[in-house]
């Protein structure tokens, strides 16, 4: 059992990482979030003198630190670290078991700071004294403590990356067509037009995974034209990797080929390969033929094919979910601001005026297109000389608004400045583990552009289409229980 315990910084200068593993796709804040775990390289251990030596690779930073143990009897090894340090500080011990080791790391940095721990176990195969895992790589994933609480969601991977014979059963591809149905309609020249349609189901024979197929055609040119199919199934929007199937038939010669990419790590996991195979066969079909309409049919029909590639990708990476654009959770830790726009004053005309009714729209900003629709907030009796109150903002009827959960604010007329307090909810990167913000954003406003309505009513707003960013201060944040969102 390996257990890990990390803080790091986001900006560091470059450093080397090892060869046989790839940097993560994202940078380094992203990954951060998305995926805070660690490789475990090499990893070596001779438990009669309580010695155990590893390469520690942090997978969002992919800093490199060489660390050597030594303990006495019945204790914990203790760990100290060789090499560039990059202004981190680092402490750790080993326990050696019988069959596994559990490894204590800690790292930390000044300034802006991410803190993970993670577990995953590390077996060892021992020849005498000498221990070494029996893994090339080993690989612990990690759930953040600072600087908010989530534990990321991983993918799925590919459908069938884990099918037991995966990557046996690649090294001669195999496909079974289901359920074919060929239909070629020949046309009468008035009311039917020449037309052909197919659809079948695609079993990968190694990865067990089914894809559907389904393309409907006009009648092409040639003795034997080229149709090109298309095959969906084979997608998982959060993972790195997804299944690529492409089909051609010719409906003259019944002449079937298939193009396929898939992913096996059936075996290890630090050996994840991806695999692109090609095959054809003439499809057997049995026909029924009416006066314009040809129906052919076949069921069960095997493919076999031969692989074009194999490629070795970077170890345990297929469940790496895909770092996505800064969305609620990262914009609201590094750089939280918010978007303002058609901010609207309504009072009655005259001297003695005392009070208004305010509105504006208000969304987080963030590249995440999940918020892209800004949030109504109102409140009627803003009293206009009044600029300490904080009034509760309301949110326009039947909206479920995404973001913020509440809103308060403070208007001062003379200055035109706006402050609003709000709270806001991320589920983005964790949505088991809710993550509640909280914020004020001061303001000045736009010119404002003035009219006097039919209702005896002077109506102040900013120019139509203008937006304006206000950034968040004192922001503080905590974990809520799981399922209050």
């Amino acid at each position: 059992m390996a257990m890990l315990k990390s803080i790091f910084l986001l900006a560091f200068a470059a450093a080397s990482a090892l060869a046989q593993t790839q940097p993560a796709p994202g940078g380094c804040t992203t990954n951060s979030f998305t995926f805070p775990s660690w490789f475990v390289h090499n990893f070596t251990a001779n438990p009669a003198k309580h010695q155990a030596h590893y390469t520690l690779v942090n997978r969002a930073t992919n800093y490199t630190l060489n660390i050597g143990c030594q303990g006495q009897d019945g204790t914990y090894a203790t760990c100290l670290a060789s090499g560039p340090r990059y202004g981190m500080t680092f402490g750790g011990a080993v326990e050696l078991k019988a069959a596994t080791a559990i490894v204590h790391v800690r790292q930390a940095h000044d300034g802006l700071k991410f803190e993970a721990s993670g577990n995953a176990s590390v077996p060892l195969v021992c020849d005498g004294d000498a221990c070494k895992s029996s893994n090339p790589v080993d690989l612990v994933k990690g759930s953040l403590s600072t600087p908010v609480a989530i534990t990321p969601a991983y993918a799925d991977g590919p459908p069938g990356h884990k099918n037991p014979g995966c990557g046996a059963l690649s090294k001669t591809p195999k496909w079974t067509l289901g359920t074919i149905i060929f239909i070629n309609e020949t046309g009468d020249g008035s009311s039917a037009i020449q037309s052909q349609s197919i659809k079948f189901q695609v079993t990968n024979e190694a990865t067990g995974h089914v894809v559907g197929c389904l393309n409907y055609f006009l009648a092409g040119p040639g003795e034997d034209p080229r149709m090109q199919i298309s095959c969906g199934g084979g997608t998982d929007r959060k993972s790195r990797y997804n299944i690529r199937t492409d089909a051609v038939f010719y409906p003259r010669s019944w002449k079937f080929e298939i193009n396929e990419t898939w992913y096996c790590d059936d075996v290890d996991s630090a050996k994840l390969v991806s695999i692109t195979g090609t095959g054809s066969t003439t499809l057997p079909l049995n026909c029924s033929t009416g006066s314009t309409t040809t129906y052919c049919q076949a069921d069960n029909v095997p493919v076999q094919g031969q692989v074009l590639s194999e490629t070795a990708l970077a170890p345990y990476s297929i469940e790496d979910p895909i770092p996505s654009a800064d969305g609620c959770t990262i914009s609201s830790v590094v750089s939280p601001s918010w978007v303002l726009s058609n901010f609207e004053v309504d009072k009655s005309t005259g001297d003695d005026v005392s009070s208004a009714a305010i509105s504006f729209n208000l969304r987080l900003n963030t590249q995440n297109s999940l918020f892209d629709f800004p949030v109504f907030v109102y409140h009627d009796g803003v009293k206009l000389g009044d600029a300490e109150t904080w009034y509760p903002g309301s949110f326009g009827a039947g909206e479920q608004p995404l973001a913020p959960k509440t809103a308060s604010f403070q208007y001062a007329d003379k200055t035109q400045e706006v402050a609003i307090k709000m709270d806001w909810v991320c589920i983005d990167i964790d949505p088991g583990h809710p993550v509640q913000f909280s914020g004020v954003a001061t303001t000045k406003l736009p010119q404002l552009e003035c009219e006097e309505t039919d209702y005896g009513l002077a109506r102040c707003v900013s120019a139509q289409g203008y937006t304006w960013t206000s950034a968040v201060s004192n922001v503080t944040w905590k974990s809520l229980e799981a399922g209050s969102v």
